[in-house]
C-alpha cells in the first residue's frame, strides 16, 4: 500500500488501515514498527481487537463487491476496499467501488481503483 500512495503523492485520499487478529500470534495491537510499513500523512491506523470493520464490510449487503480471498471463518482480512467520494456509513457501509485482496498482490488493481474513485 506504501508504494500506491507513493506513486499518487499529493492526491487527496484518506487511507484507513485496520489491524485485526487473525492469525495466532495476532494477540496485541501492531507495534510502532509494524506500523511504519505505511508511513504516510494521509493515512490512518486502527487496532480492531473485535473485528468490528471487518463484519461491518462482510454485513454490508448484495450491492458489495465479493472479494476473490481472504476470508478467515467468516471475517475479511487483508483487502483493499476503494470508496467513492462523498459516502457517508449510516445504517450499513456503503457499497465499496473496489474491494478485494490480498493488498499486496493487488497495487495495480488498488491504484487504478484509486484513479477511478478520483474522477467520479
Amino acid at each position: 500500500m506504501q508504494s500506491v500512495l507513493a506513486a499518487r503523492e499529493g492526491s487527496d485520499v484518506r487511507v484507513y488501515v485496520v489491524w485485526l487478529p487473525i492469525l495466532a500470534t495476532d494477540f496485541s495491537a501492531p507495534n510502532t514498527s509494524v506500523m511504519g510499513r505505511i508511513a504516510d500523512t494521509r493515512v490512518r491506523q486502527f487496532w480492531d481487537r473485535e473485528q468490528l470493520i471487518a463484519k461491518a464490510i462482510a454485513a454490508a449487503g448484495p450491492d458489495q463487491p465479493a472479494p476473490d480471498c481472504c476470508d478467515m471463518d467468516g471475517i475479511l482480512w487483508d483487502l483493499a476496499a476503494v470508496y467513492t467520494r462523498g459516502l457517508r456509513w449510516e445504517d450499513r457501509l456503503p457499497p465499496a467501488a473496489f474491494l478485494n485482496g490480498p493488498v499486496v498482490h493487488l497495487q495495480t488493481e488498488i491504484d487504478q481503483a484509486l484513479a477511478q474513485a478520483a474522477a467520479r
